[in-house]
């Protein structure tokens, strides 16, 4: 008998992997043969269409290097950040003409506690950090309108630097075909109207519903993907330093140098990793975020869901890991859930007064018509009743609403690494 352990929170839960209607949909581990130090090392060495970091900047320079937000700590930054630091020291760069902004985004402000998450205690020790503010007009500057309309204001404490260095992992994202890269820009460091306009073209602009060009994996072609490239040549970084992770948030891969071809290459590798060949699409899928922080609310589990979908068949049921400890994530989020009767209400209203998190729920209520949604989660088990997704505390619970379903499917699959693995029908 198989067992296979499914992370929820700060814990799993087991599951025997004994019938053989059922699969698992992973994505590969412990790819590499270097270590971690060497595989960060070799990276910042040999960066991909640029020179190396310490050639590139001047003892004289002011420097901004953009973080993740906690959210994102899966990346570990405190780990590679000071391969980044090392070549500036190298450089002859000193610690006072070094800044840290977290790309925030639209996202919560952080505690100090979180800040020292991100930096480590030793570079916390050594250098400021401050969350960007993407309300905060005073510190947002003008810097162009992409051709699909968007005014592009980004943070000017970064603007002021002379070089802006871009940190972060590559992950298949639902909307925006792969995080990292010009994600650091936007949304990371620019206004709340910037990232809404872009953010808007996730709908289908001739209606209704979503926008079909804008999905996982893919970025030629999907405007999504295009308005944040033009929003981040507008800035143009002076370097990229990107990671790749597994569940484990062991690194698998990472890659430096010119910011746009660097992240390339790192999509590519990510594809060879993450992605997982399927013939045949489900009855079912059990997934799991991944644990936390990737379930730490409803909008940050929306990934592993996203996921989910392309391996089961329309009609079959999705069971969802997500903790939630923070509950949905943001009040948009309950608007869109609560305050409307039908999907067609809810997309009217977004089109009226966009934001991401409404859009996000949109989608939740887009797959809860399609798909038989059970969420194990610590939130209220009413919360989700009115778009008719049902929760449960643990995953026999879950199990239990559909034995029949367990017994009689054709396939079942199961996805520990839901948030990071996209199945792909061949």
């Amino acid at each position: 008998m198989t067992q296979i352990e499914l992370k929820y929170g700060q814990q799993s839960f087991s599951m025997n992997v004994e019938p053989t209607n059922i699969r698992i949909i992973k994505s590969q581990e412990n790819v590499g043969k270097m270590s971690q130090a060497e595989l960060l090392q070799q990276a910042i060495e040999n960066p991909i269409d640029s020179p190396r970091l310490k050639e590139i900047v001047k003892p004289s320079d002011e420097i901004c290097i953009i973080v993740p937000d906690v959210t994102r700590l899966w990346q570990n930054p405190s780990v590679y950040l000071p391969y980044v630091i090392n070549e500036l020291t190298l450089a002859g760069v000193q610690d006072s003409q070094i800044r840290f902004i977290s790309a925030l985004g639209t996202h919560r402000k952080q505690t100090i506690a979180e800040h020292k998450l991100l930096l480590g205690d030793a570079l916390y020790q050594r250098f400021a950090i401050t969350d960007h503010d993407c309300y905060d007009d005073s510190n947002l500057t003008y810097v162009g309108t992409t051709s699909f309309g968007t005014e592009v204001f980004v943070n000017k404490t970064a603007l002021e630097c002379d070089h802006i260095i871009i940190t972060g992992g590559i992950v298949f994202h639902e909307l925006a075909g792969f995080g990292g890269g010009r994600k650091s820009i936007m949304p990371g460091i620019s206004a709340y109207s910037t990232v809404m306009h872009n953010h808007a073209l996730s709908l289908n602009p001739n209606g209704p519903g979503s926008n079909h060009l804008v999905k996982a994996a893919v970025m030629e072609g999907n405007p999504f993907n295009d308005d944040m490239s033009e929003a981040a040549a507008f800035v143009n970084p002076s370097f990229l330093f990107n990671v790749l992770c597994d569940s484990n948030g062991t690194y698998t891969a990472a890659v430096a140098g010119n910011y746009i071809t660097a992240h390339r290459k790192g999509c590519e590798i990510l594809k060879t990793i993450d992605s997982s060949a399927i013939r045949e699409k489900a009855d079912m899928v059990i997934v799991s975020c991944g644990g936390y922080p990737k379930d730490i609310n409803l909008y940050q589990a929306s990934k592993g869901l996203s996921n989910a979908v392309e391996a089961v068949s329309k009609g079959g049921t999705i069971i969802l890991l997500a903790e939630c400890i923070e509950g949905l994530g943001h009040n948009d989020m309950e608007q869109i859930f609560f305050d409307y009767a039908t999907n067609e209400e809810r997309e009217s209203a977004i089109r009226k007064d966009y934001s991401i998190a409404k859009f996000m729920s949109f989608v939740f209520c887009e797959m809860a018509v399609n798909f038989n949604l059970i969420l194990v989660s610590a939130m209220p088990s009413d919360s989700l009743s009115r778009i008719n997704i049902s929760i449960v505390k643990t995953l026999d619970e879950a199990l239990a609403l559909n034995p029949e379903t367990i017994a009689d499917a054709k396939l079942i699959y199961l996805m520990p690494t839901g948030a990071n693995t996209l199945p792909v029908l061949v």
